[in-house]
């Protein structure tokens, strides 16, 4: 396979896997709108999600650019490298990030983006496909698929917001898993590749202006987030000759085909879990689930910064 060819493969595969847990899993407003409405309206639906895709083709090659540094520091660098992932999806072509300093500079950045995203989505659900025996993984997706279910409901509680029916969630449910789904099998067969200089000083350099656009907008907090994220990217890629023993690098090699067959189980069973919390009333406590994830970012960003600082 050329590195060309390889590199295509990957950042739209890891493009793919992200789009769907940032926003489908999310079941962001949106997002979500545009791929029911691909029974109605196929054609422009398909064109709003494909440069939906593109935009985070562009998140996912600064995330596959840092995770050679990141990787050295274990955990705490893949998980500092999922922040910066968020603050870049938020803060370069939206302004979210600024919205709501400092609860924004965390929700969704961290809370989400760096821990659902990138650790779940990227890296544990992909490694478990590989290591866990056949049951363990039925479990883990029919598991998954429920969180989904029970998360969706936060729409319910929104002013104006319309409730998905059970038979509409359906074809949601598949249809996200469809981009999941091919993001897993592009992912896995896009090969080893290296990175250029020219693509790190014009990915940066982009991120860097698009996001300084960005921040003048919301100017003098945006400061803070600005200088956090320079931080965080200073102590990845920072020398550091001690690394942990154990790395933790991207997942990567394909699969046997019916390996990816678990996939359907989510979509299943969030179809499944969404029925029934629709026929019973049943609504996620958005406001403190929010709150608890909240606090939990910040204790792992923090922790993060703590085990990468101490490395030398």
């Amino acid at each position: 396979m050329t590195p060309l060819r390889a590199r295509i493969l990957t950042i739209c595969g890891a493009a793919l896997i992200l789009m769907f847990f940032s926003e489908l899993f999310f079941v962001n407003e949106g997002p979500s709108q545009t791929v029911r409405d691909l029974l109605s309206r196929p054609a422009e639906a398909g064109l709003e999600l494909l440069e939906l895709t593109a935009y985070y083709a562009f998140f996912a090659w600064i995330l596959l650019l840092l995770l050679p540094y990141a990787e050295r520091f274990g955990l705490a660098g893949l998980l500092l490298a999922g922040c910066l992932f968020g603050w870049v999806t938020e803060g370069t072509v939206i302004p979210l990030v600024h919205e709501a300093p400092p609860v924004s500079w965390v929700w969704p950045s961290i809370s989400w983006h760096a821990l659902i995203d990138v650790l779940l989505g990227l890296f544990a659900l992909r490694w478990a496909m590989r290591r866990l025996g056949l049951t363990a993984q039925c479990c883990l997706f029919a598991g998954l698929g429920l969180i989904w279910a029970i998360w969706a409901t936060w729409t319910w509680g929104g002013p104006g917001m319309d409730r998905t029916t059970p038979g509409a969630f359906v074809f949601y449910a598949f249809a996200s898993s469809a981009f999941w789904l091919t993001g897993l099998v592009l992912l896995d067969h896009g090969g080893c590749w290296s990175a250029t200089k020219t693509e790190h000083w014009v990915l940066g350099a982009a991120a860097a202006v698009l996001g300084g656009a960005m921040a003048t907008m919301a100017l003098p907090m945006s400061a803070g987030i600005l200088t956090i994220a320079v931080t965080t990217w200073w102590l990845l890629i920072r020398n550091a000759p001690r690394t942990p023993a154990k790395r933790w690098r991207l997942p990567s090699g394909g699969l046997v085909a019916h390996r990816y067959l678990v996939v359907v189980i989510t979509p299943v069973t969030a179809s499944l879990g969404y029925w029934f919390l629709w026929d019973n009333g049943w609504r996620i406590p958005t406001e403190e689930i929010t709150a608890l994830a909240l606090l939990l970012g910040v204790a792992i960003y923090f922790w993060a910064i703590w085990h990468v600082f101490t490395t030398r």
